[in-house]
C-alpha cells in the first residue's frame, strides 16, 4: 500500500512517485514525469490521502514512476511508460452538465466521465468527495481502470448519484452528481 506519496518522494521508497521503472526497464532508466497537480483543494485533502493510501504500488505489471508535479502536491502518482497518471482533487469537470451523466461508465461501483485528449484517453470518477482523474496514454489502452476504480471505491464512498438506473425512480435532483460543486 502507498503511505503517501511525501513520503515517498522524500525517503527515495519504492510507491508511486518514487522509482521511475516499468516492469521491462531498469529503475534508472526513465526520466522523473512533471505533470501539472491539481490546484489546492482543502477540501479534497482527507479523502485524497486516503485514496493515496489504497493505491497499489504495482498498476497491474506497471511499476511506478518518479513525478514531480507542478505545482508540488502530494495527490499527483504515476506508473509506467508510457505512464498512466492519477491526480486526485481535480476540479469539477467542465463538461459534468445535466445529461452528461447519461452515457457515464460505472467501473467496479465507481461513475466516470470520460473524454479524449489529442494523447490520451482521461476518466474522471464524479460520485466521490473527490474529483479523480485517470489518464492513460491512447497508445496503451485503458487495461487498469478496474485496479484503480477499486482503489477509488476502498478509499472514498459515493456522495451522489450519476443518473437514475434503467428502470430506477429519478432520484432527488439534489442527489445528482451534475448539481454537486
Amino acid at each position: 500500500m502507498i503511505v503517501l506519496g511525501l513520503i515517498f518522494g522524500l525517503s527515495g521508497g519504492t510507491g508511486p512517485g518514487s522509482a521511475p521503472t516499468t516492469a521491462s526497464a531498469p529503475p534508472s532508466a526513465l526520466p522523473a514525469l512533471t505533470p501539472t497537480a491539481p490546484p489546492s483543494n482543502p477540501a479534497a485533502a482527507a479523502s485524497c490521502t486516503k485514496l493515496l493510501q489504497t493505491l497499489p504500488e504495482r498498476l497491474g505489471d506497471l511499476l511506478p514512476r518518479v513525478v514531480h508535479p507542478r505545482p508540488d502536491s502530494l495527490f499527483v502518482v504515476a506508473w509506467g511508460e508510457p505512464a498512466v497518471i492519477v491526480r486526485c482533487g481535480v476540479p469539477r469537470p467542465a463538461d459534468l452538465k445535466p445529461g452528461s451523466a447519461d452515457f457515464v461508465p460505472v467501473v467496479n461501483g465507481v461513475s466516470f466521465l470520460e473524454h479524449d485528449t489529442s494523447d490520451a484517453h482521461v476518466y474522471v470518477a464524479i460520485d466521490r468527495a473527490a474529483y479523480v482523474e485517470i489518464s492513460f496514454p491512447k497508445s496503451s489502452g485503458s487495461g487498469e481502470l478496474p485496479l484503480l476504480a477499486t482503489a477509488i471505491a476502498k478509499a472514498m464512498p459515493p456522495v451522489c448519484l450519476p443518473q437514475a438506473g434503467v428502470g430506477e425512480k429519478q432520484p432527488d435532483p439534489a442527489d445528482l452528481c451534475v448539481n454537486r460543486p
